[in-house]
């Protein structure tokens, strides 16, 4: 049995990401040197702090692995902890907009589609940082990079080529890729490293803010043909739960609209739903208003939204993407609410690609058919923590009065 730190302890867990952290740290602390060569998955990270002149370089890998969604998920916390210890970060601090030598070999390892050789130098030797908590992603080594030089020549795919030598906007090029089959995840890598774009106002974006802008694009582009198409026949739910995470997907017939609603399970709340076979609202408005059930929620209608989803951040469009991606497969249009309930063993935010593939994973389960949303609702009822009078008080979907319900 791992053995848990004082903090765990208390909080009364059975998984300690902090000591499962330090062990990583031991097993990769031999492996770090001042000069690192060998296959990199291509990718760089890009920091926000002290924008416009942020820190930037690239994720170099200590042992053979991939660091992209697709790979990860299914993996365990333990796993994805011992994944990012083994990823070092070259660290140079420069303008968005600055053009040198090694940003151009760094794009261009970015935009291979495999694996690519480099030679990398530090200042010094990389030294570990790594972080485990419900916001921060954990993060392996770190140090100033001196150089970097590619060994090989990087698999660019010649569309993607195409862009980054054309004077195309960013958003125009990112749609164009996602509808000729590049995903998400390496769509958002080539915005980041500032590949795309009119070449005046070419730069780099920080990463977290890529992924959202990526997702957020995607599915506006998405949403142009989703609000064309037929409605959905009936009530349908998709359901899937990965690292604590349990995702259900209602989607109920009318005009495309979104919500999302995000809860956080408190262990008192796990107790009580053990408890209780049955819920009524009434005995959860102390609950509700005393703060007990930290429930929050974002919504947009028919013609989308143009602020920010402060509340839930980039979950809310991440999400959203993956709904919008199944509805333009299935050429349908829906009014879509998320339910994303986080349980207590989520004690390491992985990042917003974990909500994305959630959502995907549970469109590749066979979904539930109801006749109303009523019936709909019922069937909610059995699976979510949180009582579904608690989600209907506060959303916008459910409460709106529809014809066909008279």
């Amino acid at each position: 049995m791992q053995k848990l730190c004082d903090r765990c302890k208390k909080a009364g867990r059975v998984f300690c990401p902090h000591n499962t952290a330090l062990e990583a740290q031991k097993r990769m602390k031999g492996m770090l040197k001042q000069d690192m060569f060998g296959p990199t998955p291509p990718n760089l990270m890009v920091g926000h702090s002290f924008y416009p002149n942020v820190y930037w370089g690239p994720l170099v890998c200590m042992k053979d692995t991939k660091d992209d969604p697709n790979s990860m998920y299914g993996m365990s916390a333990e796993e994805i902890i011992e994944l990012r210890a083994s990823v070092v970060r070259g660290m140079k601090k420069a303008n968005v907009k600055q053009k040198t030598r090694m940003l151009e070999d760094a794009q261009a390892a970015v935009m291979s589609i495999r694996p690519v050789d480099i030679e990398t130098r530090f200042s010094k030797k990389p030294s570990f940082g790594l972080k485990t908590d419900r916001v921060t992603s954990p993060v392996g080594a770190s140090a100033p990079i001196e150089k970097l030089r590619l060994a090989e020549n990087p698999a660019v795919p010649k569309k993607v080529d195409e862009f980054y030598n054309e004077n195309v906007l960013a958003s125009e090029a990112l749609q164009e890729l996602l509808l000729s089959g590049f995903d998400v995840h390496y769509l958002s890598k080539l915005l980041c490293s500032g590949i795309l774009g009119k070449k005046q106002s070419k730069k780099l974006v920080p990463t977290k803010w890529a992924i959202t802008a990526t997702d957020d694009i995607a599915a506006k582009h998405l949403m142009e043909s989703i609000r064309y198409c037929r409605q959905v026949d009936q009530p349908l739910i998709f359901s899937n739960t990965y690292l604590d995470n349990h995702f259900e997907v209602l989607l109920l017939p009318g005009n495309w609209e979104y919500e999302q609603f995000e809860a956080l399970v408190t262990k008192e709340l796990e107790q009580k739903r053990a408890r209780d076979a049955v819920y009524s609202f009434a005995p959860w408005e102390e609950w509700v208003y005393d703060g007990r059930i930290n429930v929050s929620i974002e919504h947009e209608g028919f013609e989308g939204r143009a602020d920010y989803a402060k509340s839930q951040g980039g979950g809310y469009y991440a999400a959203r993407f993956a709904v919008c991606e199944e509805l333009y497969r299935m050429k349908r249009q829906a009014r879509a609410i998320v339910f994303r309930e986080i349980g207590t063993s989520y004690t390491v935010s992985v990042g917003v690609w974990e909500v994305r593939e959630n959502v995907r994973h549970a469109f590749a389960n066979q979904p539930e058919k109801l006749q109303t949303m009523d019936e709909a609702l019922a069937h909610l009822a059995k699976k979510l923590a949180v009582p579904v009078n608690v989600y209907r008080k506060k959303s916008e979907v459910l409460s709106q009065t529809r014809l066909t319900g008279f």
